[in-house]
């Protein structure tokens, strides 16, 4: 209960309260919460420190609130790992004993913009294969993915059903081209209209925007990606080492 004591805010003593049951599962995920009035009356606080609780809870991605309907334990987000190794999200999904189905959306010979031409090093007049991918977990719809391969030396992968394949490990088992080396990038984005429906959820939804270039071993581009990865669902866990001092690569860099 509120220890009314405390100096503690009662707001932030209610959050603690409502986080700790949601965490032991006495409030399960998909769960509606009390409504504000009978929070009101169970804690014996007025209707705006329920409100700024709730408030916290919704900015920490633990509940979802409805309007008109009331707030909802949020489902529990997964830890994904693909930024901090040159995995596909289909290896690591089978490692974790999951599902991942494809939607293709789009596979097709096409001229690319000039910005993922320089990307991919290509020579001007060289085309890529686009593939877009709407991607399920377990039925879940996950993310969207739009993956840009250089034609001349993907040109095999248009005649395979990519919809159940890995394509990393179609590109090294199928078509000889080891990867060896990339980047990524993550950023905050919301959900357009078209990602938004495809994705299932609201326009304007917060979502994860991964953007990645992988290489061959003898340096050569490979593939470029921009996945929009769902907010509600998703959280990328990175393992860091500190660098001992001096080996910064720039002086500038904190």
């Amino acid at each position: 209960m509120i220890d009314r004591s405390s100096r503690v805010p009662y707001y932030e003593q209610l959050r603690v309260i409502l986080e700790r049951a949601m965490a032991e599962g006495r409030v399960p995920a998909g769960r509606q919460l009390p409504s504000e009035a009978q929070l009101c009356e169970d804690y014996g606080v007025s209707r705006t420190v329920v409100r700024q609780a709730l408030g916290a809870l919704a900015g920490e991605g633990l509940i979802v609130r409805h309007k008109g309907k009331g707030s909802f334990v949020a489902p529990p987000k997964v830890d994904e790992h693909l930024a901090q190794s040159l995995t596909g999200l289909a290896e690591e999904v089978r490692a974790r004993g999951q599902r991942l189905t494809n939607d293709i959306l789009a596979f097709e010979r096409a001229g690319p913009p000039a910005h993922i031409a320089d990307v991919l090093a290509l020579t001007p007049g060289e085309d890529v294969i686009h593939l877009e991918r709407l991607r399920s977990i377990d039925g879940e719809r996950w993310n969207v993915t739009s993956t840009y391969l250089p034609f001349a030396l993907c040109e095999p992968l248009l005649a395979l059903d990519m919809r159940e394949r890995s394509l990393y490990a179609t590109l090294e088992q199928e078509l000889g081209l080891v990867l060896d080396h990339g980047r990524r990038t993550i950023e905050a984005a919301v959900a357009g209209e078209r990602h938004g429906r495809l994705l299932g959820i609201p326009p304007g939804s917060p979502v994860l925007l991964l953007k990645s270039v992988a290489y061959l071993r003898d340096g050569r581009p490979i593939e470029y990606f921009l996945a929009w990865h769902r907010g509600d669902r998703t959280r990328f866990d990175v393992e860091l080492h500190r660098r001992r001092p001096g080996a910064l690569s720039s002086p500038n860099l904190l």
